[in-house]
């Protein structure tokens, strides 16, 4: 079901600087990534934006994997339209916003359309002003970016405030998010990164990864990172995906959905998610160098 936002039927003709966003209401964002694929990304960005509803906030969620997108499986959705119709086909954003029966509303990217990796700047830049425009109605802004540290994922990492990683035990994944920490630092994306560790067969263990991680980072970037949670390991995620039904609906009471609503209160915390000042410079730089800053597609 598409959602009614008749509020906002007038800011999608807005080309708001997003700097305006501080004169409306204290929409706060953040990027949630991860360093490899196959690391249960897109299921702490779905269920942490429910937990966070959860808490009495207004969420949307846009999925941001621009190549790769699978948000609305994990919701149990077929969407109509995507964010590829706001950019290439006029549609507003308030016609691509879907609500949800979890009290978390998403957009929907689409998946194996190269079309999406090559948008002019222009385009890119008008498309970004109206969503941040209309999300302005909101109390919180989740990007779920694609895995890797190509310029679309380090793009959000730079636009947005504060940055989600997501990973596992495996040295392969504490290797890549180490990599994007790498990245981050350097390139001066970002200086507030936190860590979700998933798949976690102990705390013991998890505590102990992420231990040798923050040295690791101390010693060689010069940064901190903060643990927001752990999720441990169940066979309980892999029942609710073929379900297509976000875990912490599905068992309310049970774990892991503990476990996601401590990481929502903490993402929370004495601060909260920064309020968002989106970089919308930053955003356009990176996705065009994806194409070698061609303006393609004006």
């Amino acid at each position: 079901m598409i959602m009614p936002q008749n509020q906002a039927d007038g800011l999608r003709n807005l080309k708001v600087a997003p700097k305006s966003l501080k004169n409306k209401k204290a929409l706060r964002c953040m990027a949630i990534a991860s360093g490899k694929g196959g690391v249960g990304k897109t299921f702490v960005s779905v269920n942490t934006a429910i937990a966070l509803a959860s808490l009495g906030n207004k969420v949307l969620l846009v999925d941001a994997d621009l190549g790769l997108a699978n948000v609305d499986i994990l919701m149990g959705t077929n969407p109509e339209f995507t964010l590829q119709d706001v950019i290439f086909h006029g549609k507003p954003v308030k016609d691509v916003v879907y609500a949800t029966d979890y009290g978390v509303d998403f957009i929907a990217a689409s998946s194996g359309e190269r079309d999406m990796l090559n948008i002019g700047n222009v385009r890119l830049s008008n498309v970004v002003n109206e969503l941040l425009s209309f999300a302005s109605e909101y109390d919180i802004l989740l990007f779920d970016c694609g895995a890797g540290i190509n310029n679309s994922v380090t793009s959000f990492i730079a636009a947005a405030p504060q940055t989600l990683i997501v990973m596992t035990m495996e040295p392969t994944s504490i290797m890549d998010a180490y990599a994007l920490m790498k990245v981050a630092r350097q390139e001066k994306l970002s200086d507030n990164i936190n860590i979700v560790l998933n798949m976690v067969r102990s705390d013991e263990q998890g505590q102990k990864v992420f231990n040798n991680l923050t040295k690791i980072a101390e010693n060689y970037l010069y940064s901190s990172v903060n643990l927001m949670g752990m999720i441990p390991y169940t066979p309980a995620v892999h029942k609710a995906t073929v379900k297509r039904q976000p875990l912490i609906s599905l068992d309310k009471d049970g774990e892991i959905a503990k476990r996601i609503k401590s990481i929502a209160g903490r993402i929370m915390g004495k601060q909260g998610i920064p309020v968002c000042d989106f970089n919308t410079d930053a955003f356009i730089k990176g996705i065009m160098n994806m194409h070698g800053g061609q303006n393609v597609l004006e």
